[in-house]
C-alpha cells in the first residue's frame, strides 16, 4: 500500500469474439466497479489499471492481460485484484488454485465482483475450493459468459437489444408500453382486413395504409409481407430472446428468455385478424403492383408478368417456358423490361386515348350495362335463400322432434333412422348456406365493378385534362380493363442493365442539365481553374473530356481504361477523379461556367423495344372480332418506337 492508498487492478476476460462488443466486457467491468464502490467505502483507493483479455479462452496458457497483472503483483504495484467471477482466471481447479495462492501469498487481496470470493473472508479457503471445482465442471454459465451482459440486463427487467415489436415502444425507464401512433395503424389494418366485404390481399392492405399516409418506422411505404410480419409480431404479447454461443471448450450453448409486452389488439380482435390473415395468405392481389401484368405481350407471343428482386428492382419478364407456356422461336429476344420505363410509356399512350372522352364514357356506360340488373337479381336471391334457410332450420327441428316421438326407446334401427334423417336435413341446409355465400360474393363483385367504374367516370368528368396518374392504382387497372388495353412488343429489345446506375448520368436525367459537347480551348480556359487535379495527375483536361464523352454516349467507364486521353491511366483512377469532382461540387460549377455553350441531354438509362398499344373503340364495334388478315376491327393503336 503506497501512502495509505489501496491500489486496485481489475481483470476482465471474454472467451468469444462475439462478446467483445455489446455487454460482455462492459458488464464485467461494471460489476467489478460496483463491488469496489461498495466494499471500499471510506477507504482511500485508486484503480491503477484495467487488464483485459478479449476473445481469449480460459484454457489458453498465454494471456497478455493476465500476464501483465501478474507482473504488476510481483512488482508490488497492486494491493487488491478484483475479478468479475472466479472462472475468469482459468478452467481447471489446478490453474485457479495456483494463481490465487501465488497472488495472495504476496499479500494481495483478491475479490470477485459477484461477491462470492474475498481473500479476507474467514471462509475463503473452502469457498475457493468449491468455486474452483464448479469452474472446471460447469459448462453452461451463460449469465457470466457469451452475451452474459444481455442476459443480465433481461433478468434485471431491462430491454436487452433491438427494437420492441411494432405497436410497442420503450418508456423512459426502458419498460415496454403501447405506442399510440403505431396502434392507430394496426387498428386501421385490422379494420381493413376483417371488415372488408370481400377477401382482400396483404398487398391491398399495404396500399390502403400507404394511401392514408401511414409509413413504417423507417418512414418507408408498407409492403404486404413486411406489414403482416410486423403486425403479427405485436399480437403475441411477448418477445422471446435466444442467446447462443460457445463456452471455452468450444461447445454450443444457448438459453432463452421471454419478456411480456402489452398486446397491440384486444384478444378477440387479434384472433379474428389472425384468422383473416391465415386465409389472406392464399389471397393474392389480382394485379399486384404491376399495371401491365398479362397485358404486355412479348415478341415471341407469350404474355409478361411483373417480378422483383432486391438487387435488380422491378421488371416484366416473359413467361415462355413457365406455367405451361411454350418457348417460341423468338424467345431469345425477350429481355427483361424495367417496370417504370414501360409503364411510363404506356401511360402516355393511354392518356392520349383519354382525350377521346365520348368514347371512354361510352365504354364506361357499357361496362355498367347489365350491372344494376344483375345486382338486383342477386339481392332478391339472397332474400329467398335467407327465407329457405330459416324455413329449413325450423322445419328440420320439427321433423326431427316428430320422428323422435314415434320411435321406441332402445331400438337401434330407429335411432339410426333418426340420425340419417337429421344428417340429410343438415346437408340440405349446408347446400343452401353454400349457395348463399356464392351469391353474396357475386353481389360484392358486381358492386365493386360498379363502384370503380363510377369513380373513374367522376374523375374524368370533374378533372379537366385528367391523366392516368390522377387515378388510384385500382382505378388505373379498372380503366385498362374497360379500354381493353394490350401492349404488343414488336421488335427485339436489349439486355436490361442490372448494375448500379451512374449517379452523375442519373443527376443529369433528373435535373435536365445538358451535357456539354466537345470542349474547345476557350471552354477549357473557363473550367480549368475549377477542376482540381492531384500530384500524380495535374493536367486533367483529358479526364474531363472523357467524362463528358461517357455521359453523352452511355458507355461504361472501363471502356476508357488505358486510353490516350487519360495518359494510359486505369478507369479506376479516372472514376475516382470524376467522383471527386461530382461530390465536391466542382463538376456542377464547371457546368455553370459552360452554360452559355451548347449541350445535349443525357441518354435514357434504358431503351424500350418498339411496342404497339391497342385499345377497344366502342363506337367502331362494341363486339370486337378478328378479320381474316389478323388485324382487329374496333381497335385503335398507338406505336411506341425506339
Amino acid at each position: 500500500m503506497a501512502d495509505g492508498v489501496v491500489r486496485i487492478a481489475i481483470y476482465l476476460r471474454v472467451s468469444t469474439a462475439q462478446q467483445l462488443d455489446g455487454y460482455g466486457l462492459h458488464a464485467q467491468e461494471a460489476q467489478c466497479r460496483a463491488w469496489i464502490g461498495h466494499a471500499m467505502r471510506g477507504v482511500e483507493h485508486r484503480i491503477v489499471d484495467v487488464h483485459v483479455d478479449g476473445g481469449v479462452s480460459g484454457k489458453s496458457p498465454k494471456r497478455d492481460g493476465l500476464d501483465r497483472l501478474t507482473r504488476d503483483v510481483v512488482a508490488d504495484r497492486i494491493d487488491l485484484v478484483v475479478l468479475a467471477c472466479l472462472d475468469r482466471i482459468g478452467r481447471t481447479v489446478k490453474d485457479i488454485h495456483r494463481w490465487v495462492y501465488d497472488i495472495t501469498a504476496k499479500g494481495v487481496r483478491l475479490a470477485t465482483g459477484d461477491g462470492r470470493i474475498d481473500s479476507e473472508d474467514d471462509k475463503f479457503g473452502s469457498q475457493l475450493s468449491l468455486l474452483a471445482h464448479l469452474a472446471e465442471t460447469e459448462h453452461a454459465l451463460i449469465m457470466e459468459r457469451t452475451r452474459g451482459g444481455r442476459m443480465q440486463k433481461v433478468a434485471a427487467g431491462g430491454w436487452p437489444l433491438g427494437e420492441p415489436p411494432f405497436g410497442v415502444m420503450l418508456d423512459p425507464d426502458g419498460s415496454p408500453v403501447l405506442n399510440p401512433a403505431e396502434i392507430e395503424q394496426i387498428e386501421e389494418f385490422a379494420r381493413f382486413m376483417i371488415d372488408a366485404p370481400a377477401p382482400v390481399s396483404r398487398e391491398e392492405a399495404a396500399r390502403h395504409l400507404n394511401a392514408l399516409g401511414y409509413r413504417t418506422r423507417r418512414g418507408r411505404e408498407w409492403e404486404g409481407g413486411n406489414l403482416v410480419a410486423r403486425v403479427l409480431n405485436g399480437l403475441k404479447g411477448y418477445v422471446e430472446f435466444v442467446f447462443a454461443g460457445e463456452n471455452e471448450d468450444g461447445e454450443q450453448i444457448s438459453t432463452s428468455f421471454r419478456i411480456d409486452v402489452p398486446r397491440t389488439l384486444p384478444r378477440e380482435r387479434a384472433e379474428a385478424l389472425q384468422a383473416v390473415l391465415a386465409r389472406s395468405s392464399r389471397t393474392k392481389a389480382e394485379h399486384g403492383k404491376y399495371l401491365l401484368s398479362n397485358r404486355l405481350i412479348s415478341v415471341c407471343g407469350v404474355h409478361r408478368t411483373g417480378a422483383a428482386t432486391p438487387d435488380h428492382g422491378r421488371y416484366y419478364r416473359c413467361m415462355a417456358g413457365k406455367q405451361g407456356n411454350a418457348v417460341g422461336e423468338r424467345h431469345e429476344d425477350c429481355w427483361e423490361i424495367p417496370v417504370d420505363a414501360v409503364e411510363a410509356a404506356v401511360r402516355t399512350e393511354v392518356e392520349g386515348f383519354l382525350s377521346d372522352k365520348e368514347g371512354v364514357h361510352a365504354l364506361i356506360e357499357e361496362s355498367l350495362g347489365s350491372g344494376p340488373y344483375r345486382a338486383e337479381t342477386y339481392r332478391h336471391r339472397l332474400i329467398e335463400l335467407d327465407e329457405l334457410i330459416e324455413k329449413e332450420r325450423v322445419g328440420g327441428k320439427r321433423k326431427a322432434a316428430l320422428l323422435l316421438a314415434c320411435v321406441e326407446n332402445g331400438d337401434k334401427s330407429d335411432a339410426q333412422l333418426v340420425a340419417e334423417v337429421e344428417s340429410g336435413l343438415k346437408q340440405h341446409e349446408t347446400r343452401l348456406v353454400t349457395e348463399r355465400k356464392r351469391v353474396a360474393e357475386w353481389l360484392c363483385e358486381v358492386e365493386r365493378e360498379q363502384g370503380r367504374a363510377k369513380e373513374i367516370l367522376t374523375v374524368l368528368e370533374t378533372t379537366p385534362g385528367a391523366r392516368l396518374g390522377d387515378l388510384t392504382f385500382e382505378q388505373q387497372v379498372a380503366l385498362l380493363d374497360l379500354l381493353d388495353v394490350r401492349v404488343q412488343i414488336t421488335g427485339k429489345g436489349e439486355p436490361r442493365h442490372k448494375g448500379l446506375t451512374d449517379p452523375i448520368a442519373e443527376w443529369h436525367r433528373e435535373t435536365g442539365v445538358p451535357i456539354p459537347n466537345a470542349i474547345t480551348d476557350e471552354q477549357w480556359a473557363a473550367v480549368e481553374p475549377i477542376l482540381s487535379g492531384n500530384r500524380q495527375w495535374k493536367n486533367v483536361r483529358g479526364g474531363f473530356e472523357v467524362m463528358l464523352d461517357k455521359l453523352r454516349t452511355g458507355r461504361a467507364w472501363n471502356d476508357y481504361s488505358g486510353c490516350e486521353a487519360i495518359e494510359g491511366r486505369s478507369y479506376g483512377a479516372l472514376y475516382r477523379r470524376v467522383t471527386h469532382w461530382f461530390e465536391s461540387g466542382e463538376y456542377q460549377r464547371a457546368l455553370d461556367a459552360l452554360a452559355p455553350y451548347a449541350g445535349v441531354s443525357a441518354p435514357p438509362a434504358y431503351v424500350l423495344p418498339p411496342m404497339e398499344v391497342t385499345r377497344a373503340d366502342v363506337r367502331a364495334s362494341p363486339r370486337r372480332t378478328r378479320s381474316g388478315g389478323g388485324s382487329r376491327t374496333g381497335v385503335r393503336s398507338g406505336v411506341i418506337s425506339r
